[in-house]
């Protein structure tokens, strides 16, 4: 299992590499860069100024040296700066000139981010795992009819629709929960424990909504896993043994029923760090899904490679650790694994 795990590893770095090298070459075929962008909020612009500012950024230099100005860079974990006006760093926090430490972007929105996805992944398996069951063994009955029901409703329904809904429902004719941003205007004066509530009143809606908009397809693909196992012949056996009827369905079933779910938690894992755009958009949350979106809308080349490559590395990760749960799943796989070795 170490011998399958680091050339597992190994084959990541190439890979990396391309998946990097790929999006930097599609990056640059889309129109206009930082200078443009700059250039139509500055009419006074000039095209010298704007020549000037494509030399300091490198941009009047061929495609593939820039690449491997910025491969340079990655291999050393750095990122760049921004091409925005004020200049932070992509990743790392960084001293300027007076001793004052500047965060780096992807450093102040991966924390939110990375609480916002993991809440509502909990919210969801939470919810997801026992409807899907309930679901399977009474296949056909009411309570199958209610959650099928349920996860069509859930398909149907736009995430930006029901936000907005819920936005102005509990958030503007019921002011329950507020609709924007993660602090309060006074949220300096308020104790420890009462910043703390804040902040998770601030995140009730861009958590559950996510979670709920993608609670039907989990529960769907638990309840499909359990049809499958539950009349296969171990679990026939295992009932004829005698084992009581949760024995079976959460000793015997839902492991091996799960394997389809470890691969959609696997390829989540960049969706955790990337965020959701949607969401953070309308909620003013400045996590990575904003600030992705903020820097394609710039051109803002840098951060958008930043996010990428961190993304690209999370969903690689992401697959290995999904054949890795697998393999813990299902003993045919580490036989499989123990024998190609």
């Amino acid at each position: 299992m170490l011998n399958y795990l680091i050339k597992r590893l190994l084959w990541m770095i190439p890979m990396l590499i391309g998946i990097s090298l790929i999006s930097f070459f599609v990056m640059h075929l889309a129109p206009g860069d930082i200078t443009s962008t700059e250039a139509a909020f500055n009419p006074k612009s000039s095209e010298e100024s704007r020549q000037k500012l494509r030399a300091l950024y490198h941009l009047d230099q061929p495609v593939m040296v820039q690449y491997g100005l910025w491969l340079k860079r990655m291999v050393q974990l750095d990122f760049g700066h921004s091409f925005a006006s004020h200049q932070k760093p992509v990743f790392w926090a960084e001293k300027n000139a007076n001793g004052d430490i500047t965060k780096g972007m992807i450093q102040e929105a991966l924390p939110i981010t990375l609480l916002m996805n993991v809440l509502g992944l909990f919210i969801t398996l939470i919810l997801a795992v026992p409807l899907g069951i309930l679901a399977s063994k009474r296949y056909h009955q009411w309570p199958d009819r209610v959650i099928t029901l349920f996860n069509f409703i859930g398909f149907s329904i736009p995430g930006f629709w029901l936000s907005l809904l819920l936005m102005y429902w509990i958030g503007v004719i019921h002011p329950w929960f507020p609709i924007s941003g993660l602090h309060s205007l006074n949220y300096e004066q308020l104790s420890s424990w009462q910043q703390v509530q804040d902040v998770l009143m601030h995140l009730f809606m861009p958590v559950v909504i996510p979670a709920l908009t993608g609670l039907a397809s989990i529960t769907l693909f638990v309840k499909n896993g359990m049809l499958d196992v539950l009349n296969l012949d171990y679990v026939l056996t295992a009932r004829a043994k005698g084992l009581s009827d949760r024995a079976v369905t959460y000793r015997h079933a839902l492991r091996n029923a799960l394997l389809p779910l470890i691969t959609i938690i696997g390829l989540s894992i960049p969706g955790l760090i990337g965020g959701s755009v949607i969401a953070e958009t309308i909620f003013a949350i400045p996590g990575m899904g904003k600030l992705f979106y903020d820097a394609v809308m710039m051109r803002d080349f840098p951060v958008v490679m930043g996010i990428l490559t961190i993304g690209s590395a999370l969903t690689l990760l992401g697959n290995l650790c999904a054949d890795l749960a697998y393999a813990w799943a299902d003993p045919r796989l580490r036989r499989g694994i123990a024998t190609a070795q």
